[in-house]
């Protein structure tokens, strides 16, 4: 079989050349430690000495050797120079000495050389993430980082595409070979009448089921009626085929990927593959892949209609309440005037009685007397009195509430029964109370009898759901309706088949896989120093009581002048303002030339980085087509600025909306549009006017930020929120950029989800450049955040709001550092036995979101869901909090972090308010209701900002290097660095885009002379 085309000819040719080192970087990487130098010393040729220390630099850098004849020759000649030798020629290297050197080198680093012993363990990782089907070059660059983890030479690129290739076919014919054996005829039948040719749609015929492919995001009742009718198609299909599902080994990323292929295929494109198993793979996938999406969609429903429900009851109250506002106070009048008057009565009465100088007739007569004037209480006023008395014990039983609840009855059960009917619930991991009633209403929902379940309503509604010994059925489901949205969203009632709703434990690797492979899988995620979690709490125990130490001395001997204990007692921090950024200068700079098309700052930068490139068909295995470059810029130009892929054909020259529509279609992935962006992210990263702007050369910092947007058609994962968008719907678009001001990730989400569950994607998703620090602001922060990303290697340093009133820990007692008076002193002691008992569990988790098996953000929605506290969820929010203690101390000790924080995070606040200018079209509302299609806009406007950053970096670096007087360049050097790129005023994002070709020689940027510019 032919190998896959994993890097472009050009990246593969690169992948096998020794790395291309400025004069900066061959004086840092050809440096030797001092026990190789005087190996090099006593070395008694020349050619010796050069070859052994370009081996080693070329080593250092990318952990592989090259042959003599690929050795650059700027490389021997600066090599030659630093030992003093005279020119050598590299021919008189011997093959013998080059193999005794590099095992010199090996042996001094720690390495090993990859070898057959080694193919074993790239393999076994390759084929996990391939049956998952991960992005062949994702893979390829994460056997690569595999290699340097294990401290093993990096293969070639053949040996390396080799196994990738195998790890995929692997992958593919294991799961075809089980369905073949799966499958029976009746089934194959079942499957052929799903497959019918269809209608011919244009010149292609389309199945009749890829035409439900598209989700209902509507909660009207019409519409409900359709959805429901939709998903019971899938939901046949699912059952009859179950029996093959559970022979099969589909993972969810394994299901979406074929799944994806089916739906955007035609008929022809379905049935050319000769294998017929494969055909019903991709079915099968498709049909599951449906069927869990539509059980999602329909729970999220379910959801938003209880929710309406109880707004709408609610709002109800509120209204009935101010009717009833006059009529309350005119009671609350009378009682007040028939206190007073009981009052001034009873004190008369009191007064006689109590008189020496009166008898007991007199006594008698008077008070007789004062009850006559007295009158009591009229008949209006008793009414009053009356209902006033009514409506304080119906408030104290909460009964205008369900008195309301019970009359929007029958609305909330037209919509809420039949998503209910089509649910398929766990029962071994949801609440036996709940699943009882719900079996007991579904079994005849109009007969509510006296034996129904009611051990899952709380003691008052219990009392209430009954009326003259008779349970009130209508009040009985909207009772049983409101428990069940409430023990979905706290993880105690489960999907069986969901992406979303599965119980915790279904979302982690396997626990039998694990058991058996626990120390294979920790080598191959880097999770190994992590694996023995008593000697790893030791270490963190002394490495926060040293910092407890180091900060308080530094507050004691008055070496932190931004420290003070606040009135209140509390320990209060000020960072000085971070230095004011000249954005007008790199902007005034930037639009001296005047006004750049949009279209003209992609064609640019794709012919500097060739991202369009990224943009391959669906297939992992095969090319299918290859579009032109301007039929990929005006699809990232439609999606990316809001204007609709139909409406961009209709106002441009040259291009036809067809083969658009086609291009977005099968190109336009997710991945792939993740990868170009990647590509644009790495080009940004190659520059030194970008570089320069990092604090410290060797540590990239990052932020993430949300901005919420308006979405204007139905969408199930929309919510309402008054203060964002009004009486509209919308949604949350957050957004990853790092020092260099490159944007490397984005996502969309619920506005109604917290933040800090998808700061993990976005870290894991930065395959250019890892990330050393990342910064939130107090949305994206939790305790469980900072343990996880700390076991990812990541040091989470968000803005927390009120940080004097910020909970710190210890493993001694506070007590320990009081007696030393120190002014930060923990809250409590960790518990580290919690932590210890759950350690496992810890570590299979963080390993699920390395292997890809389940994302991060599905990990911790799944995980803080539940309303009593899963046990992991408590050890890694423990976990968390020593590490977050030691942020917090380092916080207040280090001015540069707090200062370096707040500038960060002002870059991705100017991102966003870069991302709403480029989204400008459509009342930069989401046009797309489905999750999928609005994470395909904001990807393509990610594309669309960084092209225009890296334009500006091109022109201002471009600037500089025809600036010949040194001063003035450093000038200009100096104005960019303290600005920002973040800028596009000079940009035209609208108006006419003509797509006719521009000739090759109009480029105005040599994007390579540029990149090797180091100043």
């Amino acid at each position: 079989m032919p190998l896959l085309n994993i890097l472009n000819v050009k990246d593969a040719k690169r992948f096998e050349l020794p790395p291309l080192f400025t004069a900066q970087e061959r004086l840092v990487n050809f440096k030797l430690p001092p026990d190789l130098k005087r190996s090099v010393s006593h070395m008694a040729e020349d050619i010796s000495k050069v070859c052994f220390v370009l081996q080693y630099g070329y080593f250092k850098t990318n952990a592989r050797f090259y042959s003599p004849a690929k050795f650059r020759k700027r490389d021997i000649k600066y090599v030659c120079h630093l030992l003093g030798c005279e020119a050598v020629d590299i021919d008189d290297y011997n093959s013998t000495t080059n193999s005794r050197h590099r095992q010199r080198i090996l042996n001094a680093k720690g390495w090993e050389s990859f070898n057959e012993s080694h193919r074993p363990l790239l393999s076994s990782y390759a084929e996990k993430q391939a049956s998952n089907q991960l992005d062949p070059r994702k893979l390829f660059i994460a056997l690569v980082d595999l290699c340097w983890d294990r401290q093993i030479t990096v293969p070639g690129y053949d040996a390396l595409t080799t196994i990738v290739t195998d790890a995929y076919n692997s992958a593919e014919e294991s799961v075809i070979q089980a369905l073949s054996c799966a499958l029976n005829d009746t089934q194959r039948d079942n499957l052929d009448k799903l497959l019918d040719r269809g209608k011919k749609v244009g010149s292609r015929h389309q199945p009749p089921i890829t035409s439900l492919k598209k989700v209902e995001q509507s909660i009207r009742p019409g519409k409900l009626v359709e959805a429901i009718k939709a998903a019971q198609i899938f939901q046949s299909a699912y059952i009859t085929h179950e029996p093959v599902y559970e022979r099969i080994t589909l993972s969810d990323q394994a299901t979406r990927f074929y799944a994806d292929w089916f739906s955007k295929a035609d008929y022809q494109q379905i049935m050319q593959f000769p294998n017929r198993d494969k055909v019903y793979l991709h079915l099968l996938a498709f049909i599951k892949d449906q069927y869990f999406r539509r059980q999602d969609a329909l729970v999220k429903a379910f959801l938003k209609v209880v929710t309406a429900a109880l707004h709408s009851i609610q709002s109800k109250v509120r209204d009935q309440d101010e009717a009833n506002k006059k009529e309350r106070m005119e009671a609350l009048q009378t009682l007040n005037q028939s206190h007073k008057s009981y009052m001034a009565f009873a004190k008369a009465v009191i007064s006689i009685v109590e008189s020496k100088q009166t008898g007991p007739n007199e006594k008698y007569y008077r008070i007789e007397e004062l009850v006559h004037e007295f009158g009591g209480v009229s008949i209006e006023d008793q009414d009053r009195l009356g209902n006033l008395d009514e409506y304080l014990s119906k408030e104290s039983r909460n009964q205008s509430f369900y008195d309301l609840m019970e009359k929007e009855a029958k609305k909330l059960e037209r919509r809420a029964l039949n998503i209910v009917r089509f649910l398929e619930f766990d029962t071994a991991t949801s609440d036996p109370d709940l699943i009882k009633a719900i079996d007991y209403v579904l079994k005849d929902p109009n007969t509510i009898l006296e034996d129904a379940p009611t051990e899952f309503l709380k003691s008052n509604e219990q009392n209430v759901v009954r009326r003259d010994d008779q349970i009130v059925p209508a009040l009985y489901k909207s009772l049983l309706f409101f428990h069940m949205a409430k023990a979905i969203k706290g993880g105690r009632l489960n999907l069986k088949h969901s992406y979303e709703y599965r119980a915790i434990q279904n979302y982690l690797l396997d626990l039998r896989y694990w058991e058996e492979n626990r120390d294979r899988i920790l080598k191959e995620t880097g999770l190994d120093r992590f694996k023995d979690g008593r000697s790893y709490l030791e270490l963190l125990k002394a490495a926060i009581h040293g910092k407890y130490e180091s900060v308080n001395e530094r507050i004691l001997n008055q070496e932190n002048p931004y420290f003070t204990i606040n009135r209140h007692g509390q320990p209060s921090i000020r960072t000085p303002s971070v230095e004011s950024q000249d954005r007008e200068y790199i902007s005034d700079t930037l639009s001296s030339s005047g006004y750049v098309p949009i279209l003209d700052v992609l064609r640019e930068i794709n012919a500097a980085t060739g991202f369009t490139e990224s943009l391959k068909h669906h297939s992992n295995k095969n090319v299918k087509m290859k579009p032109e470059e301007d039929v990929f810029l005006a699809g990232i130009i439609g999606k990316g600025c809001n204007i609709g892929i139909g409406k961009l054909s209709k106002i441009s020259t040259g291009i036809k909306e067809h083969l658009l529509h086609n291009t977005v279609n099968w190109c336009f992935s997710l991945k792939n549009l993740h990868d170009a962006n990647n590509t644009l992210v790495e080009a940004i990263g190659k520059l030194a006017l970008a570089n320069n702007f990092l604090t410290k050369p060797a540590v990239l910092h990052s932020s993430s930020d949300g901005r919420k947007v308006n979405v204007s058609v139905d969408a199930l994962h929309a919510n309402y929120s008054f203060k964002y968008f009004g009486k509209d719907q919308g949604v949350t678009l957050y957004t990853f950029i790092d020092e260099r001001q490159a944007i490397f990730h984005s996502t969309v989400f619920s506005a109604s989800d917290r933040e800090a569950a998808y700061v993990l994607d976005g870290l894991m998703h930065n395959s250019v450049q890892p990330n050393q620090i990342h910064s939130t602001d107090t949305h994206g922060y939790t305790e469980k955040i900072f343990g996880a990303s700390h076991m990812l290697g990541v040091d989470f340093a968000p803005r927390l709001k009120d940080l004097s009133k910020q909970r710190i820990y210890a493993f001694s007692a506070r007590k320990t550092f009081q007696k030393k008076g120190y002014p930060l002193i923990p809250t409590r002691t960790i518990n580290k036995n919690l932590i210890l008992k759950n350690w496992e569990d810890i570590l299979r988790f963080m390993a699920t979101i390395k292997t890809h098996h389940a994302t991060a953000s599905q990990l911790f929605k799944r995980l803080s869901s539940y309303s009593n506290q899963h046990p992991l969820y408590e050890a890694l929010q423990e976990f968390g909090r020593i590490i977050k203690t030691q942020f917090i101390l380092t916080y207040f000790d280090d001015v540069t972090l707090r200062q370096q924080i707040q500038k960060q995070l002002n870059r991705i606040e100017l991102s966003n308010k870069f991302s709403h200018a480029v989204f400008f079209d459509n009342d930069q509302e989401f046009q797309d209701g489905e999750p999928e299609d609005q994470q395909l806009s904001a990807a393509c406007q990610v594309i669309i900002q960084n092209s225009i950053i890296l334009w500006n970096y091109l022109f201002l670096s471009k600037l500089i290097m025809e600036t010949e007087d040194k001063e003035q360049r450093q000038q200009i050097i100096d104005c960019i660095s303290h600005g920002s790129v973040i800028t596009w005023k000079h940009v035209n994002l609208r108006g006419e885009y003509n797509f006719t070709r521009k000739a090759a020689n109009e480029a105005q940027f040599d994007y390579k002379k540029i990149r090797s510019w180091k100043f």
